[in-house]
């Protein structure tokens, strides 16, 4: 009877794991790419060429192209799928000589694997060369929804699922608490001790999470009524334009992430956002990349989009980042004073309203603005621009009215943006645009001595 059992059982499981018997059996580590492959045959029509590749290789969800090309590219590759059907998607490429463009294939965060390269079409879009050099793929480990990094100050952490946005960040340093007062919850610096409360939290994260547009994160405006591009709508029905998000659309789409790289003290991210009010299939041609790294108490963030979609250069207001954080600091705070970097007395707004009403913009002449607890010797967060000629558009979302004991998933919410107003900032095509941007914690006087060491 034994013996019966057992043979069944055997049965049973050589059943259940043939299909993985030909998975890879470990993750790639390098990416470089020598040995790449190379025997393809090129058609070229004006400045399209396409290469029929008929690469298999092991199951793998990343690939790499190595090229050349006099300027911006259209991409198109055909993969045959790890379940044996035609799977495509779209990739853009800059100028370079014997550049590298490496992508995770879609769907990769639902494990998706494919096993072999059918073709690779290539537009040359605004320029007149093109030259495949080789292809090659990988089977790279798939990362949790959130990668942290740390240092004795912060832990830091970006959520792929939403594009590589930074979506978490914990103080280490200054006992950061959460408490509940009166049915609405509170963030400070010991605020057990400050409120008389038992502490919920001592791990709290100061950036909202609550959904795909909060976060800090890049956002462009670009056109509105784009020939043979229909008009995404607002919350309220309004037309809304062009407008690449890193996290996601309204809808609850994630932006692709297309790589990314860590190592013990930075991250690099780069995604192909989604348009804000956008249905998913509506993927803008744009990428957005992020480089974050900690360094003496600043998290150093630097960023870079190009657009791909050829649509009019038009003059917008752009939010260089949106950032979005607990709402339970809520107290605005900046320097809108003649006397910069000399410790003057800080101007506070503690009592703004949700930005959509009038869209308050103010001036900080130290190119910094947080937000704070309710006390003068409050804790709180803040950013600081390098950028000239900035103001700050902020808001606060549910004043008063968080009552998720994580603070981070509560729909309430403090919010700015540093924004550069249309006549000083332009929507364009395939014309790289960079930005930096830094963030701290602490008291006022805190932010202020850690900022002027890195402006």
């Amino acid at each position: 009877m034994n013996k019966i059992i057992s043979f069944f059982l055997s049965v049973i499981i050589a059943i259940f794991s043939y299909p993985f018997s030909f998975l890879p059996s470990k993750c790639d580590g390098d990416f470089s790419m020598d040995n790449a492959f190379t025997d393809f045959e090129a058609e070229k029509n004006e400045n399209k060429a396409v290469y029929s590749v008929n690469l298999n290789a092991d199951l793998f969800n990343y690939y790499g192209i190595k090229y050349s090309s006099d300027g911006y590219c259209k991409g198109h590759i055909v993969f045959e799928s790890f379940k044996g059907k035609t799977a495509e998607e779209d990739f853009f490429l800059e100028p370079g000589e014997n550049a590298v463009f490496y992508s995770y294939i879609d769907n990769f965060l639902k494990k998706a694997k494919n096993k072999a390269i059918t073709s690779v079409t290539v537009e040359n879009i605004t320029g007149e060369s093109f030259v495949m050099h080789g292809i090659k793929t990988f089977n790279r480990a798939v990362e949790n929804r959130e990668i942290y990094i740390s240092d004795e100050y912060y832990k830091l952490g970006i959520d792929i699922q939403w594009g590589g946005a930074l979506s978490y960040l914990e103080d280490l340093k200054n006992n950061v608490e959460s408490v509940t007062v009166d049915g609405a919850v509170k963030v400070d610096s010991n605020a057990s001790k400050r409120y008389g409360k038992k502490a919920e939290s001592s791990h709290v994260n100061l950036i909202n999470r609550f959904d795909a547009g909060r976060l800090v994160q890049q956002s462009y405006y670009g056109p509105m009524d784009i020939e043979g591009y229909p008009n995404g709508t607002f919350t309220d029905g309004a037309k809304w334009n062009y407008n690449p998000v890193q996290g996601g659309n309204k809808y609850g789409g994630c932006s692709k992430i297309v790589d990314i790289r860590k190592d013990d003290n930075s991250l690099y991210v780069k995604c192909r956002p989604m348009d804000w009010a956008m249905p998913d299939e509506w993927i803008t041609p744009s990428y957005m990349e992020a480089w974050y790294s900690l360094d003496n108490g600043c998290v150093y963030a630097s960023c870079r989009y190009i657009d791909w979609s050829g649509y009019p250069t038009c003059r917008m207001g752009v939010e260089l980042p949106a950032f979005y954080c607990v709402e339970p600091l809520n107290r605005f705070v900046y320097y809108g004073g003649d006397k910069p970097w000399t410790g003057d007395t800080v101007d506070v707004e503690p009592s703004l309203d949700f930005w959509a009403i009038n869209y308050p913009h103010f001036k900080s002449t130290e190119n910094w603005a947080a937000f704070t607890g309710q006390f003068d010797d409050s804790f709180g967060i803040a950013l600081y621009s390098p950028l000239e000629n900035i103001d700050f558009l902020s808001g606060v979302y549910g004043r008063d009215k968080t009552t998720e004991a994580d603070a981070s998933k509560d729909p309430s919410t403090s919010y700015f943006a540093v924004t550069l107003t249309a006549d000083k900032w332009q929507f364009e095509s395939y014309k790289p645009f960079v930005y930096d941007f830094y963030l701290t914690t602490g008291t006022v006087e805190e932010i202020r001595n850690n900022f002027e060491k890195v402006r």
